[in-house]
């Protein structure tokens, strides 16, 4: 079965401690990854009550999730071991607590020239049905971007998630997002993450997200 899923497609996307640099990453991935990219797939994004987040898919949904493309030396060895670290069970969906879909992914190829393309990757979604009903433990990282809120070292037709990334890319105003440093762990990553296309341009509610960052820090403190 799994042999068969990495047929489709070898690629994994990654959104939170598997990215590089953190705890998951360092544990399961260091030595076996082949390839690196910055990333970006279609849904919303939650930090949900048990310190991951949780990527949600939905019909018409306009956000954008930023994260990692990766790729293996023995990506069936590698499904093997995430299909586990992120309770999915090929065989019983209720069961899993995240469900693994091949998603569309707009990959960053040249950072410098602002080249970007299309693939298609594995992604370990987290079905809508587990939030809460009033969201009242989740928090809705509007900007997509789960660094940014942690600091802490359904395939959709073909060209959909295009349309949404151009549409996205052309906010005439690159300067309206506000990172509050008090609520970032680590000086070097804000700053690195405070100027990444991704939340200089892509998110709409930079108010949501300080409303976010300021519930977050009630529960640290």
């Amino acid at each position: 079965m799994r042999r068969a899923a990495v047929a489709e497609t070898p690629y994994f996307f990654v959104y939170g401690s598997l990215l590089e640099r953190y705890k998951n990453f360092n544990r399961f991935l260091r030595k076996k990854v082949k390839t690196i990219q910055s990333a970006y797939c279609q849904g919303f994004l939650y930090h949900l009550p048990i310190g991951f987040p949780g990527l949600v898919t939905l019909d018409g949904c306009q956000d954008l999730v930023v994260g990692e493309l990766m790729s293996f030396g023995n990506p069936v060895k590698i499904m093997r071991a995430l299909d586990q670290l992120e309770g999915y069970y090929p065989d019983n969906s209720r069961k899993s607590v995240y469900i693994r879909q091949k998603l569309q992914i707009i990959v960053e190829v040249d950072a410098d020239k602002q080249e970007f393309e299309e693939r298609q990757a594995w992604v370990y979604t987290y079905p809508m049905e587990h939030l809460t009903p009033k969201h009242q433990k989740e928090y809705l990282i509007s900007c997509g971007n789960w660094k940014l809120l942690c600091q802490q070292p359904i395939l959709h037709s073909p060209g959909k998630i295009r349309n949404v990334f151009n549409k996205l890319r052309r906010i005439p105003d690159a300067k309206h997002i506000h990172i509050e440093p008090v609520m970032c762990m680590d000086e070097e990553m804000h700053t690195h993450w405070s100027t990444s296309t991704a939340c200089a341009r892509f998110c709409k509610n930079p108010e949501w997200c300080r409303e976010n960052r300021r519930k977050m820090r009630k529960n640290f403190m």
